[in-house]
């Protein structure tokens, strides 16, 4: 009887093991092989609102990644869905901060085209892809305060983007706690080599986003800030429909103009 019970305990284990739902993988929902999206409620509420984070899990070995500029495109602004519309991307969200004349407020370079040339010395991360070589990695984010060949690695890729540092190799980077709250697009990588694009509509401070994403079940390894506010935005095809997100005001309110026009994004194709 001894016996036959442990039996029935491992033959239960077993089909537990093939039959149940990682945790970590219970928020996310399949689009397509290699894509999958994902609303995290965060143990930290915002005072202004209850949106989740939602997040867009990328392969790169099934997606490639385009940067695409208004400065390279009759320098007209499109909202991130537009950007998706005219130019075949299957999700985009911003890619930098801008200034007046719509340059990113860091280097951003893609291909022949050099968006901003200068090297932003408050910015420590970057973010570059479409690799020279087709043996490198595909993605890569690259800290310029811990690699010291960083400029090596940046020569080796096409199309590079440069922002604030939030997580480094698992960690968080020190952000001033004074900053207001405001809804936050950033990128980042999983311990896998997936993409996250991600989205808070729930406005946080950067030094508490940063836990915020520490926190969750997404395996974050790497991840700077792409843009705050209302002009955050994210946009992501689901089977012939537009799912859209974008950054609420301080009082929890969606901007009366509709859907920001951005002038930089960052897409995906099919590979």
């Amino acid at each position: 009887m001894k016996r036959l019970g442990c039996g029935i305990i491992a033959l239960i284990g077993i089909i537990f093991f093939f039959f149940s739902t990682p945790a970590e993988c219970q928020n996310w929902l399949k689009l397509a092989d290699g894509l999958l999206l994902g609303e995290f409620t965060p143990s930290r509420k915002s005072p202004i609102s209850d949106h989740p984070v939602t997040v867009l899990r990328i392969d790169p070995a099934r997606y490639s990644f385009r940067l695409l500029s208004a400065l390279e495109h009759g320098g007209k602004e499109r909202t991130a869905r537009g950007w998706c519309e005219e130019f075949g991307l299957l999700a985009a969200i911003n890619a930098s901060m801008y200034m007046v004349d719509l340059r990113s407020t860091g280097y951003m370079r893609n291909y022949q085209s050099t968006n901003n040339p200068a090297f932003n010395r408050a910015f420590g991360a970057f973010m570059v892809f479409n690799p020279k070589d087709p043996s490198m990695p595909p993605v890569r984010m690259v800290d310029s305060r811990r690699e010291k060949e960083w400029r090596s690695i940046l020569d080796q890729y096409d199309s590079v983007i440069q922002n604030y540092r939030m997580i480094s190799g698992g960690r968080e980077v020190k952000w001033p706690e004074q900053d207001k709250p405001h809804s936050t697009a950033a990128i980042g990588m999983d311990n896998d080599g997936h993409v996250l694009f991600i989205l808070s509509r729930a406005p946080y401070t950067p030094h508490d986003f940063i836990d915020i994403l520490l926190a969750l079940p997404i395996r974050i390894k790497d991840a700077m800030y792409l843009e705050g506010g209302d002009e955050a935005s994210l946009s992501v095809l689901q089977q012939g429909k537009w799912l859209e997100w974008s950054g609420i005001g301080e009082l929890g309110i969606f901007s009366v103009q509709g859907a920001p026009r951005l002038p930089n994004v960052i897409g995906i194709v099919d590979r």
